[in-house]
């Protein structure tokens, strides 16, 4: 971590301030600046004198010449990264990253008859969040949001940690600009990427999110199709004669709403706001409960895009607002706890 960001101030409150945090992300990104032409002036001199190697000696001493740069590179980079995962386990207590021989039981619930892969378990276990490939494309930007995030780890790591942790951040961040500069940037491994092509192709099972929590859920198709048709057999639903029936709703519901703005009620703004034009209809589907016997399906009906959205959502703010506070209220479980 550079020295030179922190900055001794006369007043230490303003440290906390976003002139303050502006001043140093401006001193990163010129350093940044310097270090990048510093960094390709160096590599056009290793360049020139590898060329006038090449020229000067044998086929042979060279390839051995490169061998050997490449071998010492490669010992200097093993030990760095061998004393850089020694002082991680000691600093995490234990090994670094999960363990995905453990997470898969609780993060995968495979009900199919489709036997999964290990690759596709190590996939899948990555969950929901998880986002395929990412490239990088301005990377000042980049490079000092990173450092601008190691700063924060300072209070909280002894300082020969913390320079170990800024170093490896370091090496990771240009390995990861030097790649992405000659080919595109992909988190996955081949043998992950075929794997994500094999589930996807895979006609005969569902992957879907469970009811509650961040687990996936697996069926066969089959399975699925069947527990939906229970659901939809119930008296709450019924099937639709018509095809034309939500574009019938779509143009009652856009006559009302403009009544309402003939008598006044509602002004222009917000008349157009709740009308509906080429609307589609409500989508219905399961999540597994993952948490109960049998694997029973919640359904869910999506009414995004469908005529009466936007008044959905109007009336649902207007009532929230319109509803007294309550004396005592529990966000989520965490608060709950608190």
């Amino acid at each position: 971590m550079p020295n030179f960001v922190n900055i001794r101030l006369w007043k230490p409150g303003l440290k906390k301030s976003e002139q303050y945090k502006s001043l140093q992300r401006t001193c990163l990104m010129r350093e940044f600046e310097c270090r990048q032409k510093q960094a390709s002036r160096f590599e056009k001199q290793i360049s020139l004198i590898m060329t006038e190697l090449e020229k000067h000696l044998s086929s042979i001493d060279y390839i051995n010449i490169k061998k050997f740069f490449y071998n010492s590179a490669c010992r200097v980079h093993s030990t760095v990264m061998n004393n850089h995962q020694k002082k991680l386990e000691k600093l995490n207590r234990g090994p670094i990253g999960q363990n995905y021989e453990e997470m898969k039981l609780k993060l995968i619930h495979n009900i199919s008859s489709y036997t999964l892969s290990k690759v596709e378990e190590r996939l899948l276990c990555r969950g929901w969040d998880f986002c395929v490939e990412n490239k990088i494309t301005n990377f000042l930007d980049f490079e000092t949001d990173l450092e601008l995030n190691a700063m924060k780890l300072q209070p909280h790591c002894h300082e020969s940690i913390f320079r170990s942790i800024c170093r490896q951040i370091h090496n990771a961040s240009q390995q990861l600009i030097r790649t992405s500069k000659h080919k595109k940037i992909s988190n996955l491994s081949k043998e992950e990427l075929a794997a994500l092509k094999s589930l996807k192709s895979n006609n005969n099972i569902i992957i879907c999110k469970a009811d509650k929590g961040n687990s996936i859920v697996i069926l066969d198709k089959e399975t699925y199709m069947k527990k939906a048709e229970e659901i939809l057999k119930g008296k709450q639903f019924e099937p639709l004669n018509n095809d034309k029936f939500h574009r019938e709703q779509e143009e009652k519901l856009n006559k009302y709403i403009f009544s309402l703005f003939k008598q006044g009620v509602i002004d222009n703004k917000l008349r157009y706001q709740l009308q509906s034009t080429c609307s589609s209809l409500s989508v219905f589907y399961g999540l597994p409960k993952a948490h109960k016997t049998g694997y029973p399906i919640r359904p869910i009906i999506s009414t995004i895009g469908s005529y009466q959205y936007e008044l959905s959502k109007f009336l649902a703010k207007a009532i929230r607002n319109a509803r007294p506070q309550a004396k005592s209220y529990i966000k989520d479980s965490f608060e709950f706890v608190k």
